[in-house]
């Protein structure tokens, strides 16, 4: 998860709020001001234009596109990009500390996202591969880094995978963790050896880093997974899954995450007092977010689909849901509820800048129904 996107870019929250950070369920607390790790990041790059220190970059060119999915954890594919940096991250390894400095210092804050995005993707591979030279890779890419100018915070999101990962394969990740140490600056250096002293569940990626492993057609993979209730029947992993890719086949870029709950707000109205009381019925859920593409339209900045889906504890409870996604008659988001058992599913289709339009109309919503309605059925009568 990149924390300068914390708030998803269609959503264009231009106001600043200061928010806890809690790295874990049970330790310290750190207080962020949403974007200000991001300002430091871009001044902390100014400073080093400034000095000069803009020697050509050793970074292969080209970055991961996120519209080809190449930034998701599910299910990547290995391409040249990987390879090349493969090829830099043992360049840098075998390099002096000088060398090593120097190769640092030239590499952009852009490069650096690249660079985060191949330690993640290596940790994908190191499991799917079973070989830790995976995890030794990912491990270099953040030395790799200057913590000053990239989000602390994205940095440890890569290293609870790459524990993980290493950890997955049979390797021991507490020495990896300390040899990628020595190859870097000393604030990563700092991240790397506090990751080590961390106590077991402060490195669990499901209790403290928002992950959760998935099988897919590929192999082992990373899911995000929020911490709401999640006591499934059904394997929602591979429902959410398959709504994704509904979603991914319109019109929308998506991102999906298991362990998430469904908002009240989009089915509070007089007419649904018992809401809160059905919500208590939700066994676990997970959500798709999808931005729209921005060929489909000149707004699509600030337009989301939003897909929520519930296992209740009964059938009774999703069609409750489902009459009240009925009754509601939003004026600012068009909606559409869907049930088949005791599995209820909501679409919302928006636009989070004031004064623009939503992309969705209740009519344009309607292409949903078949597709979801079909994943719904056939879940729902394989679990029946």
């Amino acid at each position: 998860m990149n924390f300068r996107m914390i708030l998803p870019t269609a959503i264009g929250l231009l106001f600043v709020v200061v928010i806890a950070v809690v790295f874990g369920r049970a330790q310290q607390k750190r207080v962020v001001v949403i974007g200000e790790e991001a300002a430091k990041a871009r001044a902390a790059e100014e400073r080093r234009k400034q000095r000069g220190d803009t020697a050509k970059s050793p970074m292969p060119a080209g970055q991961y596109d996120a519209s080809r999915g190449e930034e998701s954890l599910i299910n990547p594919t290995r391409n040249s990009l990987d390879s090349e940096l493969i090829t830099l991250c043992r360049t840098f390894a075998a390099s002096d500390a000088k060398a090593r400095a120097a190769m640092r210092t030239s590499i952009s804050l852009e490069e650096f996202e690249t660079l985060l995005n191949f330690s993640q993707r290596a940790a994908v591979f190191a499991m799917r591969d079973h070989k830790v030279d995976w995890a030794k890779d990912g491990l270099t890419a953040i030395a790799m880094i200057e913590a000053e100018r990239t989000d602390f915070r994205d940095i440890l999101m890569s290293l609870s995978v790459l524990y993980h990962a290493a950890r997955r394969v049979g390797a021991n990740p507490d020495q990896l963790f300390k040899e990628a140490s020595k190859l870097s600056e000393p604030n990563v250096k700092e991240l790397l050896t506090g990751f080590v002293s961390r106590p077991a569940h402060e490195k669990d990626i499901r209790v403290s880093w928002g992950f959760d492993e998935v099988e897919t057609a590929g192999g082992v993979g990373f899911i995000r997974r929020g911490y709401d209730k999640y006591h499934p029947t059904f394997d929602l992993k591979k429902m959410v899954l398959e709504l994704g890719e509904v979603v991914a086949k319109d019109k929308y870029h998506p991102s999906v995450e298991i362990a998430s709950n469904l908002p009240a707000t989009w089915l509070k109205s007089p007419e649904n007092p018992a809401l809160d009381s059905v919500l208590q019925k939700v066994r676990a859920g997970a959500s798709v977010f999808g931005r729209l593409r921005p060929s489909e339209s000149a707004s699509a900045q600030s337009q989301v689909l939003m897909v929520f889906l519930v296992e209740m504890e009964d059938a009774s409870a999703a069609q409750e849901l489902l009459a009240m996604s009925k009754r509601k008659r939003p004026n600012d988001y068009s909606m559409l509820g869907m049930a088949q058992g005791k599995l209820f599913c909501l679409l919302i289709g928006r636009s989070f800048q004031q004064g623009v339009p939503s992309f969705e109309t209740p009519q344009s919503m309607q292409r949903f129904a078949a597709p979801v309605t079909e994943v719904l059925r056939k879940f729902s009568t394989a679990n029946g």
